[in-house]
């Protein structure tokens, strides 16, 4: 079996690792069997159901890894047909030895035609094959950093890493500058871009360096909110007469984070943050049979912009709301430039949080460093009702309808436990313990 064969699981797997999911989670997220899938990764054909479910399977699969679904259908049916002929039959049993007969092999006009014939019809399939994977053939364009729309981005360039078909070539639109990079042979690339104050749309696509074919294109969009703006100091000028002395650049600071400068009286300016990025959770956890639980974090919310309002004296002061993360804050004056800082807001110490029943009710078992909290293990909590968590060394919550149950834990929103009816157990440590 060539290389050929195994181009459709090479495709398959290298999208999956580069999302960052396993089979098991690809499983639960498709509904397509894991044996299945391990099946299509490793071009075994002959362990799936059958080719109508099969292009069901790649189309499912397809739409979750965010490639083209006719696309990976068009592999299967030419790695397919190298066996498939012979895939539906049975090894021959074996003949009886029996005494042949000699007969004079005569070469007729007759037997050259047809041996003639059948090499011309195998080389046209041949050729007709090759076209048509040529035809098909488009490149998987992936971008590891950034993962996603970075909503503050200090600097006015940013860097691009990622892997596509090797040797193909990667073209940035959308910018006053849109620089090109080929991919190296193994398909990874990288490339800086110039960025303009405010919003920048990147779109990027792949050209594969055989057939031509550009790949789907691929969006960045990111917000330049540093530059000149920001100053180092403790204080920065944006607008005559205006000083940010809360918070310092480059402050670690506990939420809610204090705003406080000088500005002339009775002027006014606009209060916002915009995530830069998200905290590392400080915190592990693992399922009732001890594996780590892979999770999906989301981006923490903004909150909503205040407007900020000199007193007579000509100070203002406010505060900011901000979930762990490292964040731009932003004081914009109602003319001039915005001055912005920089801070991190770090998750809370030990474990604390929030459980919370969300489209709901679910029978729960929640223990706080090994003893029960009482009013709640061991019942039915109502759609809507919140408990407070507070433990030292770890937390042990048992779900009997994971898909209301939602969790927060040291500031950082983690979702719902699992599915609607499932049960799902977890043990919440602190990272190390």
């Amino acid at each position: 079996m060539t290389d050929q064969v195994h181009k459709l699981g090479e495709v398959l797997r290298a999208a999956r690792e580069a999302k960052g999911v396993d089979l098991s989670r690809v499983e639960r997220d498709t509904k397509i069997r894991e044996r299945y899938l391990a099946a299509l990764e490793r071009g075994e054909y002959r362990e799936l159901p059958g080719p109508v479910y099969t292009k069901g399977f790649l189309r499912n699969y397809g739409t979750y890894l965010a490639l083209d679904p006719e696309y990976l259908i068009d592999l299967y049916r030419l790695e397919t047909s190298a066996w498939a002929p012979e895939r539906n039959g049975l090894p021959s049993p074996p003949r009886p030895i029996s005494v042949r007969r000699r007969r004079t092999f005569v070469v007729t006009s007759g037997a050259v035609a047809a041996a003639i014939l059948t090499i011309a019809v195998g080389a046209m399939v041949a050729w007709i094959g090759y076209q048509l994977f040529n035809f098909a053939r488009m490149p998987v364009l992936q971008v590891m950093q950034p993962l996603g729309d970075v909503a503050a981005h200090p600097d006015t360039t940013i860097t691009i890493r990622g892997m596509t078909a090797a040797n193909a070539t990667v073209t940035v639109r959308g910018l006053p500058a849109n620089p090109s990079v080929v991919a190296d042979e193994d398909g990874n690339f990288e490339m800086t871009v110039e960025l303009l104050p405010g919003s920048n749309e990147i779109r990027m696509v792949a050209t594969d360096p055989l057939t031509r074919r550009p790949s789907p294109e691929l969006i960045r969009r990111v917000n330049v909110v540093g530059g000149p703006a920001e100053s180092p100091g403790p204080s920065g000028d944006g607008a005559v007469g205006l000083t940010l002395e809360q918070p310092q650049s480059g402050a670690t600071l506990a939420a809610p984070v204090p705003v406080a400068g000088t500005a002339p009286a009775g002027s006014t300016a606009t209060l916002s943050a915009a995530l830069v990025e998200r905290a590392t959770p400080n915190f592990a956890i693992t399922d009732l049979g001890g594996r780590a639980v892979e999770l999906e974090l989301a981006a923490p919310t903004a909150p909503e912009p205040t407007t900020l309002t000199a007193d007579a004296a000509g100070a203002f002061a406010g505060s900011l709301a901000l979930a762990p993360g490292t964040w731009g804050v932003v004081v914009t004056p109602a003319t001039g430039e915005p001055i912005t800082r920089r801070i991190t807001v770090p998750p809370g110490e030990g474990l604390t949080g929030t459980l919370h029943l969300d489209g709901g009710e679910s029978y729960l078992e929640v223990e706080e460093d090994a003893s029960p909290v009482d009013g709640v293990s061991g019942g039915i909590a109502a759609d809507g009702e919140n408990v407070e968590l507070t433990a030292s060394d770890g937390i042990r919550i048992r779900a009997g309808n994971a898909g209301a149950v939602r969790l927060t834990i040291n500031g950082i929103g983690i979702g719902f436990m699992g599915d609607d009816a499932a049960v799902v157990e977890w043990l919440i440590a602190r990272s190390g313990d």
